[in-house]
């Protein structure tokens, strides 16, 4: 249900991925979003739901203590309002109505579970509005720990949109065991993205790429060597091609522990960074695309503007 956003000053939206959840508290007026709060946790609630097809109890506690905290801080910046939605883990899990009844009677917080297609609409949402962009077409591309969606459109219209399976998570676990990884599943595993890609939406004529999601500010924050996340130097950050390809080589190189000591790459994300960068760059390579603008403002952002039709 939409608010009446001239009654609504101080919101909040909760996004929970298959990797992470992603907390955004902000003040709302003339029709724009002036974050106040922003909070990442890898809770890695799709752990091994490739194969099991469930979510663990154990990414359930996970999950449950970090939207506990997530509320409690909603709580002390006195939030009026506050939306949360749930993405391809949550689409994807034979028990997702356990974890979201769970989450229901413990905290009183309801959580939408939004398709590929709505995901896609928010990650455009947020980019389109923060960007402004009215002459090129903009393709967003948003590398998730279960799905990447792609979305192609100007202005804020979408021409075409696309939600895969290929997601950081779910390609670490299905292809990369060996540390380091071994050529054969390094080859594997392009040749599976390579061959879902080919369809993408693509234009022609030219266009701005830009990467949304933690995968992308993660590859930002690396090329920076940033020893700390610093949303100004990563957003709007003009990633190149052949400066992710150099960051693929690393990640290739270097063992699980290894990784876990490359400055700007959070310890957390070791172990599933090498297949997000593989996403993003071999989509570079498919749309021909030199370099590629990273934005913090991914599906959390375009929740708020949605719900409040800013």
């Amino acid at each position: 249900m939409k608010s009446d956003p001239s009654s609504v000053k101080r919101v909040a939206s909760i996004d929970i991925g298959t990797n992470t959840i992603l907390l955004l508290i902000a003040e709302v007026g003339e029709g724009e979003i002036k974050p106040l709060f922003e909070m990442e946790t890898i809770v890695r609630l799709g752990e091994n739901l490739q194969k099991s097809g469930v979510i663990s109890p154990q990414a359930m506690d996970r999950g449950l203590q970090t939207l506990t905290q997530y509320l409690e801080r909603c709580q002390a910046w006195e939030v009026q309002k506050l939306f949360a939605v749930g993405t391809s883990a949550l689409r994807e899990a034979k028990n997702s109505e356990v974890f979201l009844r769970l989450v229901k009677e413990k905290l009183n917080l309801s959580i939408g579970v939004i398709s590929g297609e709505e995901e896609a609409q928010l990650s455009f949402l947020a980019v389109a509005k923060d960007l402004q962009e009215r002459e090129k077409s903009i393709l967003v591309v948003d590398v998730g720990g279960g799905s990447t969606e792609f979305i192609l459109g100007r202005g804020n219209q979408i021409s075409q949109w696309m939600s895969l399976p290929l997601g950081s998570v779910r390609f670490t676990e299905e292809f990369l065991h060996s540390d380091p990884v071994l050529e054969e599943e390094w080859n594997r595993m392009e040749k599976k993205i390579r061959e879902s890609l080919l369809n993408i939406p693509y234009s022609r004529e030219q266009l701005t790429m830009v990467a949304v999601g933690g995968t992308a500010t993660t590859l930002a924050s690396v090329e920076q060597s940033l020893e700390d996340f610093i949303a100004e130097r990563i957003h709007h950050f003009t990633l190149e091609k052949e400066a992710l390809k150099n960051q693929l080589s690393l990640f290739r190189s270097k063992t699980f522990e290894e990784r876990k000591r490359i400055p700007g790459l959070p310890i957390a994300r070791a172990d599933v960074i090498l297949a997000g960068a593989a996403i993003l760059y071999l989509t570079m390579e498919e749309v021909n695309c030199p370099s590629v603008l990273i934005s913090c403002h991914g599906v959390r952002y375009g929740l708020i503007y949605k719900m409040l039709t800013l």
